[in-house]
């Protein structure tokens, strides 16, 4: 093999590499940048309204859990360690990335922490 070979393949080889540098960073952002999914809950006498028991998204996922309240109610996300209290007439939104797969239960915490509802986060 002459020089030229060599110098080709090392070329070659950089090239191969960049390139998959760049799809890396492609997914990346375009992971990043979509658009979030977004979850209205109503807590309403202590429980989520609508008798909705589990929100589901996929890891990776940008999510948003849009919360109102019939009254001041304070709200925890395991696993995540993400709290929020909601004041009636308000809304209150928890922003994340879905990154731990799982179910984690959403308490509200007051005089007693009760499950309201549960995030389930599947594997991609």
């Amino acid at each position: 093999m002459g020089y030229g070979d060599a110098a080709a393949r090392i070329v070659s080889i950089a090239v191969i590499t960049a390139a998959m540098s760049l799809g890396s960073i492609g997914n990346c952002l375009a992971e990043t940048s979509a658009e979030p999914r977004r979850f209205n809950l109503h807590v309403e006498n202590g429980r989520i309204a609508d008798n909705v028991t589990t929100v589901q998204v996929r890891q990776g996922e940008a999510v948003e859990l849009n919360w109102s309240a019939d009254r001041r109610t304070t709200v925890h996300l395991h696993g995540y360690d993400i709290e929020a209290t909601i004041n009636p007439g308000q809304t209150q939104v928890m922003a994340f990335r879905a990154r731990a797969t799982g179910r984690f239960p959403i308490e509200s915490h007051g005089d007693r922490h009760l499950v309201l509802i549960y995030l389930e986060v599947h594997p991609r």
